[in-house]
């Protein structure tokens, strides 16, 4: 008898490698088991009604679901099967298979989605972590030159060693964690 993975950490899962792409309340997900099928589905509950009609959403839950459904069926035998409900509860699966798959199956359209993949990505990253950084470091030196009175050259060297302080900082907490 194969072992049981632990499953309960996919919906999770799907939400950090959505939350990459989109905001991360458009929809809700859930693992549900069926034992009489022997079967898992996870089920993605769309919050927002324009998540289905976009096919990079679309396509990325289709790739999820199928890495995880090998990744499943190869460890424990277990098939996973991803289905998908609009805001009022109607059933998406088929469109999520049909328009989702279109885009991993096909090179040619497979290529332009993965460009478009990429740049959403980069926008998402960095309109969420960059540039809130460098707005408030922005701010602080227009702060500590125009209202403190630092000469610029020293204020921009006091920034780059605190940088540099704090890059140190996340080095040696990272190497701690390993």
């Amino acid at each position: 008898m194969a072992t049981r993975p632990d499953v309960e950490s996919i919906p999770a899962d799907l939400d950090r490698f959505l939350g990459a792409f989109f905001n991360s309340r458009g929809w809700s997900s859930e693992i549900k088991f069926d034992p009489a099928a022997d079967q898992l589905y996870l089920e993605v509950h769309l919050e927002r009604r324009d998540l289905s009609a976009d096919d990079r959403f679309l396509s990325l839950v289709e790739y999820f679901a199928r890495a995880q459904d090998a990744v499943l069926r190869q460890q424990a035998g277990l098939p996973l099967q991803c289905r998908l409900y609009a805001t009022d509860g109607s059933e998406l699966t088929t469109v999520l298979h049909a328009r989702g798959s279109s885009y991993l199956d096909d090179d040619a359209r497979g290529s332009g989605m993965r460009r478009r993949l990429a740049w959403l990505g980069f926008r998402r990253r960095f309109f969420v972590r960059v540039a809130p950084g460098a707005l408030l470091w922005a701010v602080a030196l227009v702060f500590v030159v125009g209202v403190v009175g630092v000469r610029p050259a020293v204020a921009i060297g006091i920034a780059l060693l605190a940088l540099g302080i704090q890059a140190a900082l996340l080095f040696l907490a990272a190497s701690r964690t390993r």
